[in-house]
């Protein structure tokens, strides 16, 4: 019987450890748990106070908005065809209210209007350069591409004049990459550059990827960041632009025709995106409205 006992109290006294023991360890997980939790609270109010004080210095350093004043008036746009549109059977209804009348079976711009909207758009684009905002410029089309690359030039901003990558916004990481790649090349194929003991036959290569890479983001390896701002000519033939860039809340400045939809855009220039005088009074005026904002 004492034997029993003993097993017995033995027994009772290893159960009450264990219990203890789990009791502890489940206060002690409590406590881990607690202080985790407390860990991470207090790095989320550290990292949401460093948020607000970055949004707080850019608030600081944002200049105040001024005025840009065009340096052409509605004569001009008119001399240059501004005002001819589509046949009457393309339009898109969403442009009616900035037509004048149509003539012969072709939609007529209201001009007046055409020029208030050129003059929203560059003072929009004029404030955000003399803000820092990355702009970039893109004309793929035949007649665009000449004015598009030598207004960028002179402007000092990122340009596209032979196709839209597709994800050159939406995976843009990607985009980074290949600007990285080409810097590489062209900095090592340059005099007393890495590639400049290589062989032919991987000159040959190097020149072919080079060339490559430049017809695809050419325009664009003096970004380091993803741009603000897109000024488009054309913004029925860049619908894939324009949609990736809205979608990841860029601002869309575009040259509209009588075909396309004024609001798929942030701010629509109304006017012929077809002729080249129509286009390049405008690319130019946007142009001037760059390099009057004084930073690059």
């Amino acid at each position: 019987m004492k034997t029993k006992t003993v097993n017995r109290t033995g027994k009772s006294l290893v159960k009450k450890a264990l219990v203890v023991g789990a009791k502890k360890a489940k206060a002690v997980d409590k406590n881990s748990l607690k202080e985790a939790n407390e860990k991470v609270r207090l790095e989320k109010e550290a990292l949401k106070a460093k948020d607000v004080e970055k949004v707080e210095a850019k608030k600081e350093v944002t200049k105040e908005d001024k005025k840009y004043t065009l340096t052409i008036d509605v004569k001009d746009l008119l001399t240059a065809g501004c005002h001819l549109g589509h046949k009457v059977s393309k339009t898109n209804p969403k442009i009616k209210e900035y037509l004048y009348e149509a003539r012969e079976g072709i939609q007529l711009f209201d001009l007046n209007k055409s020029f208030t909207a050129l003059e929203k758009a560059c003072n929009f684009i004029y404030n955000a350069k003399r803000n820092g905002k990355q702009i970039v410029m893109l004309g793929t089309k035949r007649q665009a591409r000449e004015v598009v690359r030598r207004v960028a030039l002179d402007a000092g901003v990122p340009y596209i004049t032979d196709r839209w990558v597709g994800g050159t916004v939406s995976n843009w990481s990607e985009i980074k990459k290949n600007i990285k790649k080409l810097n590489d090349i062209a900095t090592g194929l340059s005099e007393g550059g890495k590639y400049a003991q290589s062989s032919k036959k991987d000159l040959s290569e190097l020149n072919k990827e080079k060339t490559r890479l430049e017809r695809m983001i050419g325009g664009l390896t003096k970004l380091e960041n993803l741009f603000d701002i897109i000024f488009v000519v054309d913004a029925g033939f860049e619908k894939t632009a324009i949609k990736e860039s809205r979608e990841n809340k860029i601002k869309v400045v575009s040259i509209v025709d009588t075909d396309s939809n004024p609001e798929k855009v942030d701010y629509a220039i109304t006017a012929n995106d077809d002729n080249v005088k129509s286009i390049t009074v405008i690319v130019e005026e946007i142009g001037r409205a760059m390099k009057a904002a004084g930073v690059k």
